[in-house]
């Protein structure tokens, strides 16, 4: 393929190269001068030609002659040897590319004065450098309180250690800074998750914070609570928690750690499943006996007993409040051992508070024969005790009964021809809680474990699950035993807790971060 060739009028001489600061003022009319104008934009033309004295052989004053490119001209050089046609002088023009620097300088020069005059303002400062509005736990009345006890300033400064010294000590800040403002490889190279100086700001509030596990790699706070984004921080994403959870080389420290990249997929299960562990509380309860059992009375409203009637939220709408004997337990579980006077129970709670109540049941029956207006208290109370020795035996016995029987009939008794059992008149202690005694001590009635949250490192709240129903999640109608955990599985979550349930299933949705480390259930 031929080389393509200039065009016929196309002079090199005349030729404007981009590089060029000036051109001839005379180029706008196509009569540009040869020479066109020096560096410095003076124009140099003299005339079309720089005549040339020759001298012939044999002669002593010689012909000047003309060096016109173009041909020599008619009239030819003037007798001095200058040439006959002067070029006229002319304005040389400035290029495209003077013009421009000129343009970028002047907006420099104008930036700079801006940068000057609204960084040298505190209040206008303040405004200008902050990126967007700082969300409301770095500006609320705790922060206040936090930032008056470590001694920071309420502003920029308290997170910026240069972000009150004015404009020269943002500049030395940034001249200082790793990597530096001219280092491009090492800026290029950097990477948002790693530590920068701005966490130990960040320290000085939130000091003791754990971020997850001992072992995990060092991670920005920025990383993944970013800052500057409105009235509420920016919540944590998936992408901040697959950094390390969905990267098999970072789990590679610790390998109890699964790889995961979504709950419904690969999220383990449960470690209360998975690991079959049992719920330690010593308290004796059946669930399915009180949700289906026939001999379970209705409650004082007649309605049926159900889980809401011990199970209520609490004020947060979060946890569930403990169950608690005097307003869940007492309603069916009278502690009544006297048939012929109910107005006397035992108290619950302390097993050396039943003993001193059994020992003062003389006082008990005269207080209250005296309460009733019974002519004879003294009476009264003597034959009440003498009933219940009858019945028990002396009162070393009758307490014994108390705390140990768990028997809910009585003997067998005959009544004209038909033999059967009759109702005990009361459970003892042993029939719902764990009761032991020794002779060096007195009885010991072992309290009740009521474990608050057994999925300790993520967050569940009740109030938000309100449209589903107990036994969705809660499988109590076939739990006999105390020690069943009754919780649901991973995948009873994940039919709500996923792309194909539609409610949000992100890692932030349930987990929280910077707790102490428990041990997860």
């Amino acid at each position: 393929m031929s080389e393509q060739l200039p065009a016929p009028d196309f002079d090199a001489q005349n030729y404007a190269r981009p590089n060029q600061n000036w051109i001839c003022g005379h180029a706008c009319e196509g009569k540009a001068c040869r020479l066109g104008p020096d560096a410095k934009g003076y124009c140099q033309a003299t005339a079309e030609c720089k005549p040339v004295l020759k001298i012939k052989p044999g002669e002593t004053k010689g012909r000047w002659i003309c060096t016109r490119t173009c041909g020599e001209c008619e009239a030819g050089p003037l007798p001095d040897g200058s040439c006959c046609n002067p070029i006229p002088k002319c304005s040389p023009v400035p290029t495209l590319r003077v013009w421009r620097g000129r343009v970028t300088l002047a907006v420099i020069a104008a930036s700079c004065a801006v940068l000057l005059i609204v960084l040298g303002n505190p209040t206008w400062r303040n405004h200008f450098i902050n990126p967007g509005t700082v969300s409301a736990p770095h500006t609320g009345a705790a922060f206040a309180v936090l930032a008056a006890t470590n001694h920071l300033n309420q502003n920029c400064g308290a997170c910026h250690n240069a972000g009150n010294s004015g404009p020269d000590g943002l500049v030395n800040a940034a001249l200082r800074a790793q990597p530096g403002i001219l280092d491009l490889k090492q800026l290029a190279l950097a990477k948002a998750e790693e530590p920068t100086a701005i966490d130990e700001s960040c320290l000085k509030c939130h000091a003791g914070r754990n971020v997850h596990q001992p072992d995990a790699p060092p991670i920005s706070c920025s990383f993944c609570h970013a800052e500057h984004q409105g009235i509420k921080m920016a919540a944590t994403t998936d992408a901040n928690c697959g950094f390390c959870h969905a990267d098999a080389a970072k789990l590679a420290v610790s390998p109890k750690t699964p790889v995961m990249h979504h709950f419904a997929t690969d999220h383990p299960q449960f470690r209360f499943l998975t690991e079959k562990l049992r719920d330690p509380d010593t308290l004796k309860f059946n669930h399915a006996l009180h949700l289906t059992g026939p001999t379970i009375p209705k409650l004082p409203g007649g309605e049926k007993l159900d889980c809401a009637f011990c199970h209520q939220p609490d004020a947060a709408g979060a946890l569930m409040k403990p169950v608690a004997f005097e307003k869940n337990c007492r309603v069916c579980h009278s502690l009544q051992f006297d048939p012929e006077t109910p107005q006397l129970q035992l108290p619950h709670g302390s097993a050396e508070f039943v003993s001193a109540y059994l020992r003062s049941l003389p006082k008990q029956y005269l207080d209250l024969a005296m309460k009733a207006g019974v002519t004879d208290a003294n009476d009264f109370a003597a034959k009440k005790l003498a009933g219940l020795r009858t019945q028990f035996g002396s009162g070393e016995d009758l307490e014994k009964r108390i705390f140990f029987s768990t028997a809910t009939t009585a003997p067998e008794i005959t009544v004209g021809s038909v033999n059967g059992a009759t109702r005990a008149i009361f459970p003892g202690c042993a029939y719902c809680h764990e009761v032991e005694s020794s002779i060096a001590s007195s009885t010991e009635i072992t309290k009740p474990i009521q474990t608050e949250r057994w999925l300790a490192q993520a967050k569940f709240i009740h109030a938000k699950h309100a449209g589903v129903s107990c036994e969705k999640c809660h499988d109590a109608v076939h739990s006999k035993d105390t020690a069943n955990i009754l919780l649901p599985a991973k995948e009873t979550c994940a039919e709500c807790h996923s792309p194909r349930g539609g409610v949000a299933d992100t890692c932030a949705e349930c987990h929280t971060y910077h707790q102490p480390q428990i041990a997860a259930r």
